[in-house]
């Protein structure tokens, strides 16, 4: 009877110690099964909508340099902008999104650039600039100068125009007369860009 035992018991432990590694290949929590640490995948491996994707950066818009010999000045613009028939007497650019227009001012003397811009933006008769402009003061070059920016009621076929008012560092001839302040007209969304960079040279005589 004992010998029985001792075989069954013998065939028990056999059983145990063959069946632990079958059972450790087919259980499905077994670490061969799936690996505890995943594969290193490179960004080359991934899908480019995610791999390359990237925010968008906002493009500075790309400008000309505008060089005016008879009114003494030089500034930037957008280059999309391009000269406009039908001001004889005063260049234009234009383009989709603004515009910018040149010209001397003939004043008085001894006018100041602070009754200058305020006849300007105020006393005109035609009332470019709405009933109720700003004229902010600034200088440009050292020299006295003023912005005017057009109210809401401004008259929308005016385009939204704006002035920049700059007292020469001399005076210059045109047409015959002496002419102390430089102007330049432009769109409110673009005159402070373009006044950033204005220049004066040196006039034609």
């Amino acid at each position: 009877m004992k010998n029985i035992v001792s075989r069954y018991s013998l065939l028990f432990v056999l059983g145990v110690v063959a069946f632990v590694p079958l059972g450790d290949i087919l259980s499905p929590g077994s670490s061969q099964a799936l690996p505890s640490v995943a594969p290193e995948v490179s960004l080359k491996q991934l899908s480019p909508s995610v791999s390359q994707k990237q925010v968008p950066s906002k493009r500075r818009a790309s400008t000309q340099r505008y060089t005016n010999s008879t009114y003494g000045v030089t500034f930037s613009y957008p280059s999309n902008w391009q000269p406009t028939q039908g001001y004889e007497n005063r260049e234009r650019f234009s383009g989709a999104d603004g515009f910018f227009h040149v010209t001397g001012l003939l004043t008085p003397p001894p006018s100041t650039i602070q009754d200058v811009c305020n006849n300007e933006a105020r006393n005109h008769r035609l009332i470019p600039y709405g009933t109720r402009p700003q004229v902010q003061q600034l200088q440009i070059q050292g020299r006295p100068a003023c912005l005017i920016l057009p109210s809401a009621d401004q008259d929308k076929a005016l385009e939204r125009m704006a002035t920049l008012i700059v007292r020469y560092p001399n005076s210059i001839r045109l047409n015959g007369t002496d002419d102390s302040y430089f102007m330049l007209h432009s769109n409110k969304e673009n005159i402070r860009q373009i006044t950033s960079r204005l220049r004066f040279t040196m006039p034609r005589r």
